[in-house]
């Protein structure tokens, strides 16, 4: 009887593959002197993995941290509270379920009331985790209001066609859809753990980074829609004036969104071990602020990172949107 020596060798190099990862993960969560080099993509799927853990790690040890970490999530859960009593008809029970529905639901959601706030949270662990000197992005309540709207927009409109068409399909179209959307709802909330986590060089101003962020590429999924709509049988004009709404919606996240595009191992785990925070109890009471710490510490790796500038953009560039729309006419 003959033994397939690679099914043993797999069964044997299995095991250790897992063991040294999880040496890793570990190592990088208790001192992490740099970001593991690009051509190693387990080690750098391991680094972000480790930044909500690190994120953890710091906003409880640190005593300025947490007391800022802590005042969103009692005026948050304040609020929760009144709407669980006022609906739970006297049900204790039904209290409890209620409010922690409510709270796990809106703590991922973007703040605008505790916009400021965050920024400044994201300023001080910036300089606490040895990044340098910066300021706060302080931006207008107009501007975080209008930001709010476009996202929320921008999340339901691109969205809902392929959540749509997956719920056409027959037995999986459902489950499908269900994970699209849960697999969307992360992207975003990644991104705007990115956005809250930005601040400002010094003397960097506000239209400064509104100028580098439209300088980025158009969003992975406008790209999408254009390279898409010459393809259509029908539809192509829709199609095309669709991405161009869209790209106007999605220039404030341009920036964040080639960062994640330029970093998909990384930013895949910190997606992750994201989810798995929302999922715990307790824990996710302080999702804001940890994931913030998090995506200020991986950011500031990525900008020390010599062989990821993050001033390189992908080379596969659409033309702007005045060119699109003179080629179209």
């Amino acid at each position: 009887m003959e033994i397939d020596s690679s099914r043993v060798h797999w069964r044997q190099s299995l095991p250790s593959f897992f063991i040294g990862a999880a040496t890793r993960l570990r190592a990088y969560i208790r001192d992490v002197p740099q970001i593991p080099p690009r051509e190693k993509v387990v080690d750098r799927f391991l680094f972000g993995l480790a930044q909500p853990l690190i994120g953890l790690r710091v906003v409880v040890r640190d005593r300025e941290l947490l007391k800022s970490a802590l005042i969103p999530a009692v005026v948050l859960g304040l609020f929760c509270a009144l709407v669980a009593l006022a609906s739970a008809h006297g049900s204790a029970t039904r209290f409890f379920t209620r409010f922690y529905g409510l709270f796990a639901a809106l703590a991922p959601m973007p703040s605008i009331v505790f916009a400021r706030h965050y920024g400044r949270l994201a300023a001080a662990a910036h300089q606490k985790l040895g990044f340098g000197e910066c300021l706060p992005r302080r931006e207008p309540l107009r501007l975080v209001i209008r930001r709010a709207v476009y996202q929320a927009v921008l999340i339901a409109i691109v969205s809902a066609p392929t959540v749509g068409i997956l719920r056409l399909f027959p037995v999986f179209g459902r489950p499908l859809a269900t994970i699209a959307a849960a697999l969307w709802a992360l992207h975003w909330v990644v991104i705007d753990a990115f956005d809250d986590a930005r601040i400002l060089h010094p003397g960097e101003t506000l239209k400064e980074v509104e100028l580098k962020s439209e300088s980025e590429p158009q969003a992975w999924f406008v790209r999408a829609f254009y390279r898409a709509a010459p393809r259509l049988p029908l539809g192509t004009r829709l199609l095309r004036r669709f991405a161009r709404r869209c790209d106007r919606l999605s220039i404030p996240w341009r920036e964040e969104m080639a960062i994640a595009e330029r970093e998909p191992p990384a930013v895949t785990g910190l997606g992750l071990t994201t989810a798995a925070l929302l999922a715990t109890p307790v824990l996710n009471l302080l999702f804001r602020p940890i994931i913030i710490v998090a995506s200020v510490h991986l950011l500031g790796h990525l900008s020390r990172d010599i062989q990821i500038p993050l001033g390189e953009t992908p080379s596969a560039e659409l033309p702007s949107e005045s060119a699109q729309g003179s080629a179209e006419g």
